[in-house]
């Protein structure tokens, strides 16, 4: 009986240990089935952390690559390199300012037109000035690189440059705490943009363009370096270009000289036969200063007939490589010579 008794607790022992291990199996096995489940998860769509930084990591390369890739449109100058890309640079108001020259190629740097940008920055009585200037741009260009809108602006005439004769505009934007003042002016004489800028907290009594007409500078003349026999000889070619450009007149007609960058002169012609029938004629010619006279061999002539509302109903060529000369009276009358239809002969034409 005894030994009956021990044996069933023994059997009862044995039960409960493989009870346990069974539950213990199951355990196991359910949390690799849980494994196995939530392995994939990360493959569907899910990051890993790790994932995560590669992703991140990549991006950041990317962004980074891309900004590498955007170069600096300028580039660091010397005060020498800034005047030979632009003739009549201005100069610094006072010699003790700390400055920097900075120069950028314009959009089509082939051409040549319009030339380099130049910047000059300096600092002055607490203060950040901005100049620049850039030699063949537009009359219309604005190259100050500053997009407000103005509160204030009123034109001017400044003092030094252009003999006292340049013409300007003066601008000023205010917002809270915030002034921004501009002077911008144009040598139409050869042709180059200015614009000098300021910004403080408080601009009020501020005179900008008393700076910009210290900025003047004799000695960047264009022909400040230039031989004496030269300049006189290049003052007399412009004193001819300046006694016969313009517009004349006779009759029916009018006759226009330009002078290009080639040296040679564009000449236009208008003349009108009827109300509604005229004629233009357009050649290039050169000037010999021996005789006086400016010849062509290019000329293209036009017949225009024009309906009751003005619009052109007839455009004829009527020849092309016409030739012909102009003669230069004096400063006030030329006589033009049309070899082909000869409709201004002995017609003396003035202005």
């Amino acid at each position: 009986m005894k030994n009956r008794l021990v044996s069933t607790i023994i059997m009862a022992t044995l039960a409960l240990q493989l009870v346990a291990c069974g539950s213990a199996n199951n355990a196991a096995e359910a949390t690799a089935e849980t494994s196995t489940i939530t392995e994939p998860i990360s493959d569907t769509g899910e990051s890993t952390s790790e994932e995560a930084t590669e992703e991140k990591g990549t991006g950041e390369a990317a962004e980074s690559s891309e900004n590498v890739g955007i170069a600096n449109p300028w580039r660091d100058c010397t005060e020498e390199e800034a005047k030979e890309a632009c003739p009549r640079l201005f100069k610094l108001p006072a010699d003790d300012l700390v400055s920097s020259w900075r120069m950028m190629e314009p959009e089509n740097s082939e051409s040549g037109v319009p030339g380099n940008l130049i910047e000059l920055d300096y600092r002055m009585d607490g203060m950040d000035f901005t100049a620049r200037a850039q030699y063949g741009a537009d009359i219309d260009a604005d190259i100050s690189g500053l997009n407000y809108k103005w509160d204030v602006t009123e034109d001017i005439t400044l003092a030094n440059w252009g003999e006292g004769n340049m013409t300007g505009k003066y601008s000023r934007h205010i917002e809270d705490g915030w002034m921004v003042d501009l002077c911008t002016w144009y040598d139409i004489e050869i042709g180059i943009a200015y614009s000098l800028s300021v910004e403080a907290e408080d601009l009020e009594g501020f005179d900008l363009q008393a700076i910009a007409e210290q900025m003047y500078s004799a000695e960047n003349e264009p022909l400040v370096d230039m031989p004496d026999d030269e300049v006189e000889a290049q003052a007399d070619g412009q004193a001819d270009v300046q006694s016969f450009e313009g517009q004349y007149y006779a009759g029916r007609g009018n006759l226009s000289i330009t002078a290009q960058n080639d040296g040679r002169y564009l000449i236009e012609v208008w003349w009108g036969s009827s109300a509604a029938e005229h004629s233009e004629w357009v050649m290039n010619g050169e000037y010999d200063e021996s005789s006086k006279t400016i010849t062509y061999n290019d000329c293209v002539k036009h017949d225009f007939e024009l309906g009751e509302d003005g619009e052109i109903i007839r455009d004829d060529i009527a020849y092309e490589n016409g030739t012909g000369s102009i003669q230069i009276v004096d400063d006030n009358t030329i006589n033009w010579t049309d070899d082909q239809d000869h409709i201004a002969d002995d017609v003396p034409m003035t202005r």
